[in-house]
């Protein structure tokens, strides 16, 4: 019998191990099939349990019940249905047949099991505890993770991206050019005499002002692959990947009138009476690089500002 109880241990030991590493890997399929065996691997501790006290050796019971409880807490503390379903049983089962196939040791043998429930629930609960804690201290770092990662690509005042994710995307779309051949476009923009307008209205008004241009240029975008970036100060820049000049000549279009239609006054402006934007618009061409590429946008937009502002040109040599 002994044998066949340490044959149990070994199969009971590895369910629960097996368990407890298919729930760190939810895999629930596998989870519902082993809750069905350790509760049939209950049964057969409890028949095993069973015959050793009805034959009144019980002195071998006490020690396999602490080894197997204990075993079971360790393994399956996360899910509390589980656990009490496969030890439960087993306790009931020892208490009362302590009483009903009474030894020279049931009073001792009672208050031992009682101790052992004690001890049982309360490493329960300090368990159970660290992992709450644990899965509460993860979810708090993914969210710190995330924020930070936000921080990182994304800039605080428009909620636009940066210049640093925007250079990442750019190579990106460079790398798929080279590949696939595929248009890419920029559009580099900026806000006229954004200067002036600070001087007349103040700084809080500047900063309402840019997020309200870099809400316009999301909407103007085509899709979820066309990139809004905050390039710096009241310069902004807008990839569009798989673009030809035709169709970045009509998001600097929709650009425009999205800030015309805003009608932000800018009473010291030598323009127009409302902010305004000049925009620069270039072609991604081969063999040339990020940084050309940016060069060609700022070159277009520097051709508009000499044209007047508050126009858009197109990139030539």
């Amino acid at each position: 019998m002994e044998i066949i109880m340490a044959l149990i241990l070994v199969i009971a030991s590895s369910a629960i191990f097996i368990l407890r590493m298919a729930h760190d890997q939810y895999a629930e399929w596998l989870s519902k099939f082993l809750h069905g065996a350790l509760m049939c691997i209950s049964a057969l501790w409890v028949g095993c349990f069973y015959l050793f006290l009805a034959s009144g050796d019980s002195r071998i019971v006490f020690p396999f019940a602490a080894l197997l409880i204990f075993t079971a807490l360790i393994s399956l503390y996360f899910d509390g249905r589980v656990l009490l379903s496969f030890t439960l049983p087993i306790w009931v089962v020892i208490l009362i047949c302590n009483f009903v196939y009474p030894s020279e040791l049931t009073v001792l043998n009672a208050l031992l099991y009682v101790l052992l429930a004690c001890l049982f629930e309360s490493g329960r609960r300090i368990l159970r505890g660290w992992f709450v804690l644990a899965i509460n201290r993860e979810q708090e770092n993914r969210v710190l993770i995330k924020q930070l990662q936000n921080l990182a690509n994304h800039d605080p005042l428009t909620g636009l991206a940066n210049r640093r994710s925007f250079h990442l995307l750019l190579a990106k779309a460079m790398q798929r050019h080279e590949q696939c051949g595929t248009s890419v476009s920029l559009i580099m923009l900026d806000v006229d005499y954004f200067k002036k307008y600070n001087d007349h209205y103040g700084h809080q008004a500047g900063d309402e002002c840019l997020v309200k241009i870099a809400k316009c240029l999301e909407a103007a975008t085509r899709s979820i692959h066309d990139v809004a970036a905050r390039f710096g100060g009241e310069e902004f820049i807008i990839l569009l990947p798989e673009a030809n000049q035709q169709q970045a000549i009509e998001v600097a279009k929709r650009i425009q009138q999205n800030i015309q239609d805003l009608a932000i006054q800018h009473a010291a402006s030598p323009v127009a009476p409302y902010v305004t934007i000049s925009l620069g618009i270039t072609n991604l061409t081969p063999a040339t690089n990020a940084t050309r590429f940016i060069a060609q946008a700022d070159a277009a937009l520097y051709k508009a500002k000499e044209a007047g502002r508050n126009q858009w040109q197109i990139f030539s040599n």
